[in-house]
């Protein structure tokens, strides 16, 4: 099993350890799921990020090269600006949803770890005559993010970058190596969690002093330990698709409300057709919605929505949920699933299949609240 660089920092906290992302053993949790959670929503918390996939793309033409290749602009970002894209197969399907961050000398591709071989085999096959470096530096990388309303204060108390707080979304900063951390740190805006938040990304050897940095920091700003469970119930709250989950090679952009990750002026790229004709010529069958369950849910042990579970309107199959969890900022269980175009006004009603029989849910617009 694949592990962090930071394993065994999590294992003296007391973490609970689960296999994630086909093969990485992730902190699930420290303390407990929802205390983690209301931490983010109240003040801060900290998680290793590092099974993400880090590729890295490096000589003259590397923003012309990826460019003609994925569906947002790149050739027009500037060295500290970042945009969200999607990689499709020639159909319009999303092979990899891909966070592009723009460095000074690099163009960082962060994306999820069930995307790696498939990123890198696709854009690999594309490099011909262009003067581009394409490597994988995932091993020799790492990440953690900082996520709540005190995120900012205590990233640039630790970092000493004064406007991390104006960043906008995918927006970085780089931090030069120097006696206090020995390796460089880019911090990149990044409200995954729906509260404001920043990656942190650095050489593998530089991610314990800067856990370790985070964590005493944090004590002024009552950080708290976050593992994989909390995160994704921040997530699903949110409203934000991931991979593996609601995005998949049988979706196109539109069906999961990624127009941002699409910009229709540029040339061409791969898929560009599909996407354009479902933009101006039609509109997608199914849409992705969030669910709020009928109920009395009170623990994440209580959710109990399959992956997968179709989705009912009366008689007639609709959807199907992606991804479910008890919601502490909500106290209710929520679900996100995709559902037929007719039923996707908010205030819908529709039943979910479980194990236990039918529950009843309504539809409701992205984000929760």
């Amino acid at each position: 099993m694949k592990t962090t660089p930071l394993h065994h920092i999590h294992a003296q906290l007391g973490a609970t350890f689960a296999e994630k992302h086909q093969g990485w053993s992730v902190a699930a949790h420290y303390t407990d799921p929802i205390s983690e959670h209301h931490a983010v929503r109240n003040s801060v918390g900290i998680a290793d990020v590092s099974y993400r996939t880090r590729h890295q793309l490096g000589g003259d033409d590397r923003a012309k090269f990826l460019h003609r290749i994925i569906s947002n602009d790149v050739e027009n970002l500037s060295a500290g600006q970042g945009t969200y894209a999607t990689l499709l197969t020639h159909r319009g399907k999303i092979i990899a949803d891909l966070n592009i961050y723009v460095l000074e000398d690099a163009i960082t591709i962060d994306t999820a770890p069930e995307t790696r071989e498939n990123v890198f085999t696709e854009l690999d096959k594309y490099i011909i005559a262009d003067d581009v470096e394409f490597s994988d530096a995932t091993a020799e990388t790492g990440a953690i993010v900082v996520h709540g309303p005190k995120s900012s204060e205590l990233v640039q108390s630790v970092l000493g970058i004064s406007d991390v707080a104006n960043l906008q979304e995918r927006y970085n900063r780089e931090r030069e190596a120097d006696a206090v951390f020995k390796n460089a740190i880019v911090c990149v805006r990044t409200d995954s969690t729906g509260e404001t938040g920043y990656m942190l990304y650095t050489a593998a050897d530089g991610l314990e002093p800067l856990w370790a940095a985070l964590m005493a920091e944090g004590s002024h700003f009552d950080v708290q330990p976050i593992g994989w469970n909390a995160v994704e119930s921040l997530r699903i709250e949110a409203g934000i698709p991931r991979y593996g989950t609601e995005l998949t090679d049988a979706v196109i952009p539109l069906e999961a409300e990624l127009e941002h990750a699409i910009d229709f002026e540029k040339g061409c790229y791969i898929g560009q057709e599909i996407v354009a004709r479902m933009k101006y010529r039609g509109h997608p069958n199914r849409l992705l919605r969030g669910l709020e369950i009928d109920g009395s849910s009170t623990s994440q042990d209580d959710c109990k929505l399959p992956p997968n579970a179709p989705i009912f309107n009366g008689d007639k199959e609709v959807g199907w949920v992606t991804s479910a969890t008890f919601a502490p900022t909500l106290a209710k269980e929520i679900a996100l699933g995709y559902i037929r175009i007719a039923v996707t006004e908010p205030g819908s009603r529709v039943q979910i299949e479980t194990s236990d029989g039918r529950v009843d849910a309504t539809v409701v617009q992205l984000p929760f609240s």
